[in-house]
């Protein structure tokens, strides 16, 4: 399940506090105001789609799915396998924490694993730690990483990471 937040300014200049929750990977996102749920929505062919809920304004209907859109996990796919293009195969996302990647045949998956794990926390953006479990092509081995953000704090003479 993904959930996210979304603050919207209505025509009286009020704050109205969305929730906006998807129970999994390709399934519409519901939009949840003061625990009631007034519509959901959906991406289909890379157009959103209202399914239920026709008293949505345009201009907050563009600001929740702008919001989605927005964010990291959406784009965090894409940032694999373009950075691994000749070894991952497909990219799946799970939820917001969680990702399955499946690599091409041919892949040494003990080579792949050294790469992945030292280089993947450099390509998070979100606060929280992301849990891949990475398969070779026929599902017969696997490795699982938890990989948490880089975060660096400015030193007097460069850069030094932090663990969160």
């Amino acid at each position: 399940m993904t959930e996210l937040e979304y603050f919207f300014e209505d025509e009286n200049g009020l704050s109205v506090v969305y929730q906006l929750i998807s129970f999994g990977v390709g399934e519409p996102w519901k939009i949840v105001r003061d625990g009631e749920l007034i519509g959901s929505m959906k991406k289909w062919k890379g157009t959103w789609k209202l399914q239920s809920g026709d008293e949505l304004s345009d201009d907050l209907l563009i600001g929740l799915t702008s919001h989605i859109d927005a964010q990291h996990f959406n784009c965090l796919p894409g940032e694999i396998s373009s950075r691994w293009p000749n070894l991952v195969e497909k990219v799946v996302l799970r939820s917001d924490t969680a990702y399955m990647i499946i690599c091409k045949e041919g892949i040494n998956l003990n080579s792949f694993q050294a790469i992945f794990s030292r280089f993947v926390p450099g390509l998070l953006k979100d606060e929280w730690a992301i849990n891949f479990q990475v398969f070779n092509h026929d599902f017969s081995d696997d490795f699982s990483l938890l990989a948490k953000p880089l975060v660096y704090k400015k030193e007097s003479f460069g850069w030094e990471e932090v663990d969160r």
